[in-house]
């Protein structure tokens, strides 16, 4: 419930953003601030001034040379007349020149113009006709006839009063009217001209002009142009352009040009030429761009709020107001685009603290609704000094917080504590908790993974028999499964709710289950292995029987006691291996199995087969029970020479295998295991098969029970042309 309260939350304060950084977009609200970011990207994003442009500035030492303002139309004449004869390219004048002054020196300049070919004259706009439409006012009619060109000069600052943009054009259609240096660079031909300027189109806003500092471009006073002062050639192939620079005389704006400073009209009009032909104007993204732009990264930030830690939200939000302004400074740079960072700055500052609040909000309210919970008691104050409202909460959770850890320890203690492995179980099946017992049952599980106790069944692990209740594991132990619902006790039966989980444990029960075989095979080797020679003895002792002679019913009344006997023996030594504790000791094996082979020395010569024992001097040493070792190389070699055929050899090998096992070898050239006993070699009574024949006795069941309990494996490869070959591999060193 909490969650989805929050996620509510959280969607609609990340909704709210994203309208206030629409608005703030649309009314401009941080527009102070981006234009002063605007203006210091645009600062290092302009072209650098061209060399092609030149100023001739009409300032305090022309006006103090060739008479105050006005100039007669003459002066203007000879000024046109020594710029072309110096080889200007162009000469574009920034001084309007709408009324008429006297015939002879407007005649004079209009010539002036003509002869030249490369004048762009400026025009204004004004108030055209008695009902008040504004139109072009053009210059003298018989200067425009001459010039190359007509451009206006008018310009509109953004409305904190600095001048960023040219309308490079006004009006629409065949009513659209160039800017004076827009008409110049149109009026050019070859590489410099139309051909090498893209002039922007028409847009909701002008795209802005980056300003060079003031003094950037190469400026000649028009009193040295007239009476030739100016080194020959200074204005050769060049872009001239003349305005007022004077004190007190012509235009000026504020411009951005590093910082927010004066600069000339005429000078304004030289960095709108060197933008136009070097390119660099600065497009800002629509409206619609920006704010879908302004709502992703919204949305980061709300990502990273339902995302990341509290502790790294102030981060997050951080980096992003970051990326956002260092973003909007590259675009300008990278891409020739503005985009406001301001409104997105703005609707981030205020999410933070936002969402911060509604979080601590429900927090605090969770804070109390649990505590309530879980004590039962309103007025439990139990851990809730602090200094406020959240901080009391929090103590009180705190100590309430103790309370349950204490409680899950000291049930884990109890779990821990018990005899058989116990799993606590939620209610998915998954495994929440568990004893040490139960994680050594399935070392391969990690508890931080939350198995699931179904999978325990899967891998091979373990078995399980529902009937039975009982499961195996992989080393052969038993155990009985019990298990129990757990369940609310707060929460009624008739509410339907469902087990919250199962506790499971298993009981060993292999020690009665081995007990159990060991009383099923204890009657059958009373009945059928014990019971088989001694009613041969019987019948040997019957009046039937007196017709073998006295020394052969002897013979074999001592062969079946030896036998009875010697199941006996193997009987209570398997019985004494099973309740006996080990004591393994560092010993050499050559040395165990060297005595081994000195003790069948009379065997061997009774049955005429040769022990080939082994001969190296190195000793082998493996920590285990000697006696037990020496007693099951009796049994193996034992069994190798009986079963092999007179002249036959019997190899008994000793080798170190890995630097932690040891190997011992006992192989003959006898006729095989018979196919009965290939399927269990180790049966522990032999096969009762009537092919088998009588039973074989414990020897190798005591060989293999002795091998398990040093922790090592024995494999046997027999076959009836390769005689049989017992194969043990005992660990160096016992764990």
């Amino acid at each position: 419930m909490l969650r989805n309260r929050l996620f509510l939350e959280w969607l609609a304060l990340c909704l709210g953003a994203c309208l206030l950084a629409i608005w703030s977009l649309h009314a401009g609200v941080t527009d102070r601030i981006d234009t002063r970011i605007l203006d210091s990207s645009t600062a290092l994003a302009g072209p650098s001034a061209s060399e092609d442009i030149v100023i001739v500035a009409i300032d305090d030492r022309s006006l103090a040379a060739l008479g105050p303002w006005p100039w007669s139309r003459d002066v203007h004449a000879r000024l046109v007349e020594a710029m072309s004869e110096d080889g200007a390219r162009q000469i574009i004048y920034d001084v309007l020149f709408l009324e008429p002054t006297d015939p002879e020196a407007d005649r004079r300049f209009a010539d002036s113009i003509e002869r030249a070919g490369n004048v762009i004259l400026p025009h204004t706009f004004g108030v055209t006709s008695d009902s008040g439409d504004i139109g072009p006012v053009y210059p003298l009619a018989e200067l425009v006839g001459g010039a190359r060109g007509v451009g206006h000069v008018s310009t509109e600052p953004d409305p904190d009063g600095v001048l960023r943009r040219f309308a490079l054009y006004i009006g629409d259609g065949d009513k659209a009217y160039p800017q004076l240096t827009v008409a110049a660079v149109q009026s050019l031909s070859g590489p410099a001209g139309q051909d090498a300027v893209a002039v922007p189109e028409a847009a909701e806003k002008w795209p802005v002009i980056p300003m060079s500092p003031a003094g950037s471009f190469s400026t000649a006073s028009a009193s040295s142009v007239v009476d030739g002062s100016l080194p020959p050639g200074f204005l050769s192939d060049k872009i001239v352009i003349i305005g007022a620079t004077a004190q007190g005389m012509g235009d000026r704006y504020s411009v951005a040009a590093g910082q927010i400073t004066l600069m000339p009209g005429v000078e304004t009009q030289a960095n709108l030429l060197n933008t136009l032909r070097g390119g660099g104007f600065i497009s800002e993204t629509g409206i619609w761009w920006a704010a879908a732009l302004a709502c992703l990264l919204i949305v980061l930030q709300f990502l990273a709020f339902w995302k990341l830690p509290p502790r790294t939200n102030l981060i997050a939000t951080l980096v992003l107001i970051a990326v956002t302004l260092l973003g909007s400074v590259a675009a300008v740079h990278l891409a020739k685009s503005w985009i406001p960072p301001g409104p997105i700055v703005l609707a981030m500052i205020l999410a933070y603290p936002l969402w911060s609040w509604r979080r601590l909000t429900s927090v605090s309210n969770f804070l109390e609704t649990e505590a309530l919970a879980l004590t039962g008691h309103a007025d439990n104050q139990a851990g809730s000094g602090g200094f406020d409202v959240v901080a009391r909460q929090v103590g009180r959770m705190k100590s309430l917080v103790r309370n349950v850890n204490s409680s899950f320890e000291f049930l884990h203690q109890i779990i821990e504590a018990a005899p058989d492995p116990i799993f606590v179980l939620n209610r998915d099946g998954k495994v929440d908790m568990w004893n040490d017992k139960a994680a050594k049952l399935f070392p391969e599980w990690d508890l931080s993974q939350e198995p699931v106790f179904a999978e325990f069944f899967m891998g091979g692990a373990a078995s399980i028999d529902h009937k039975a209740g009982e499961v195996s594991s992989a080393d052969g132990r038993t155990f009985l499964m019990a298990s129990g619902a757990l369940s609310d006790i707060s929460k009624s039966a008739a509410e339907g709710e469902f087990a919250d989980g199962d506790v499971v444990v298993l009981r060993d029960i292999s020690q009665q289950r081995r007990q159990e075989t060991d009383r099923r095979e204890m009657l059958e080797f009373l009945s059928h292995d014990m019971r088989t020679p001694q009613v041969a003895i019987v019948g040997l002792t019957q009046k039937s029987a007196e017709q073998i002679k006295g020394d052969e019913r002897l013979e074999r009344i001592r062969l079946q006691a030896q036998r009875t006997l010697k199941l006996a023996d193997d009987f209570v030594q398997l019985a004494r291996l099973e309740e006996t504790e080990l004591i393994f000791e560092d010993t050499d094996l050559v040395s165990l199995a060297q005595e081994s082979c000195d003790r069948a020395f009379t065997a061997t010569r009774k049955h005429g087969v040769t022990l080939e024992q082994p001969d190296q001097d190195e000793p082998v040493y493996a920590q285990v029970e000697a006696s037990l070792i020496a007693r099951m190389l009796d049994n193996l070699i034992g069994n190798a020479i009986k079963f092999s055929p007179s002249g036959a050899v019997v190899v008994i090998r000793v080798a170190q295998d890995q630097d932690d096992k040891v190997v011992l070898e006992v192989s003959d050239e006898g006729p095989g295991l018979p196919p009965e006993r290939q399927a269990d070699p180790f049966a522990r009574f032999g096969a009762h098969n009537t092919k088998a024949g009588p039973s074989v006795g414990l020897g190798l069941t005591f060989v293999q029970r002795a091998v398990m309990k040093h922790g090592g494996e024995i494999k046997v490869r027999s076959g009836p042309d390769t005689g049989t070959c017992f194969r043990i591999s005992l660990p160096v060193k016992q764990s």
